[in-house]
């Protein structure tokens, strides 16, 4: 029941449904979730265990406004929320003419929210670059690879803000 309630709580102080904004015309989309019930990533972030959200883009977009909050809740009375830093990796998937194979999925990297050094930055812009057919937004498929260095289960939400729906698997 806590967790629910919980689950509730972070929902209405963090997010939004997802809706147009009149005024710039952007979607901002939210998807919120727990590890314990997200997918584990067979590929890591330094060695370190990773989970992944699949989405796909709508309508093809010029960028892509994309960060990530993550809080740890502690089993204890009385109730204490712990802030997680959660790094993360977007990739989006692509098809090479010589793999026919659907079980052969591969994916570049498109944008992170970390540096060299591990500093953190969010929101994470990524845009189409002009003569660069693999970074456009199109309705390719993506996904988001995120860690927190720890195996401790947490709660985390993903928001994307851009010109169109975002459709979460």
């Amino acid at each position: 029941m806590k967790k629910y309630l919980f689950i509730l709580i972070f929902a209405a102080i963090f997010t939004t449904c997802t809706k147009n904004s009149k005024d710039n015309k952007l979607f901002d989309n939210s998807y919120l979730n727990s590890t314990e019930n997200t997918k584990l990533s067979e590929e890591k972030i330094d060695n370190k265990q990773t989970y992944e959200i699949s989405f796909n883009i709508e309508t093809p977009v010029e960028c892509i406004n994309i960060e990530m909050e993550g809080v740890y809740l502690h089993k204890t009375f009385p109730n204490e929320n712990t802030h997680k830093q959660i790094y993360f990796i977007v990739e989006k998937k692509f098809q090479l003419p010589q793999l026919k194979s659907n079980n052969d999925e591969k994916y570049i990297p498109v944008g992170r929210n970390f540096n060299n050094d591990w500093e953190v930055q969010s929101p994470v812009r990524i845009c189409v670059r002009r003569n660069d057919t693999l970074s456009s937004l199109d309705d390719s498929g993506y996904r988001v690879r995120f860690t927190i260095f720890e195996k401790t289960p947490f709660y985390y939400i993903l928001k994307i803000r851009c010109e169109s729906k975002i459709i979460f698997d």
